[in-house]
């Protein structure tokens, strides 16, 4: 299938979810005022719903159309990650899903929108828990989730190829235009 072993799959996302955690990991500890354990949990929280579930969104939507679709992971991507995290921020491009078999416009459209999708969703839940928890570190954790759900939705809706946003525009322009503006005003109550 697309020249992928559908059994490697689950290597490929356990890989990338490891490398990120421990690009976030190392990226957070300029960040982190707390130990080890903290920025672990942070960033494994983070690479679980930001990269994760936006990935695994996108797989769902297009194999509920009768697509396949499967995530491969991208070792140079990995690789980058890691080595920019030294720097205090991060080339995230740990691999996408491979999608074939959707011809029709709308379910491209629909399939890209459902990463960023998530990842508002995501954010929005987070941040939700991070004004009703009452413990300090919890809430700051579930509210950097937030923020980094809300960047990573919104980065991936830029109109640029390959990136979602493109797809998106280049099914409905409305559509596209509605979830940025979205995006941007989520990213903007994280940031302001």
């Amino acid at each position: 299938m697309y020249g992928h072993n559908l059994n490697n799959e689950e290597k490929d996302i356990l890989v990338s979810v490891l490398a990120l955690t421990a690009a976030f990991g190392i990226a957070f500890r300029f960040r982190s005022p707390y130990g080890p354990i903290f920025v672990l949990a942070m960033a494994f929280l983070v690479s679980v719903t930001a990269f994760l579930m936006h990935e695994l969104a996108h797989r769902y939507v297009a194999r509920s159309y009768g697509g396949i679709a499967y995530f491969k992971m991208w070792p140079l991507g990995l690789l980058l990650a890691l080595l920019t995290s030294v720097f205090g921020f991060i080339f995230a491009a740990p691999g996408a899903v491979n999608i074939g078999g959707l011809y029709r416009k709308d379910q491209i459209g629909k399939t890209a929108l459902a990463g960023p999708a998530m990842n508002i969703f995501l954010g929005i839940l987070f941040y939700g828990l991070s004004h009703i928890t009452v413990l300090p570190v919890v809430a700051l954790i579930f509210g950097y989730v937030a923020a980094m759900n809300f960047w990573f939705g919104f980065f991936n809706l830029l109109p640029i190829p390959p990136l979602d946003g493109y797809k998106v525009m280049n099914w409905d322009i409305y559509v596209f235009l509605v979830s940025i503006i979205i995006a941007l005003i989520f990213v903007a109550l994280v940031v302001f």
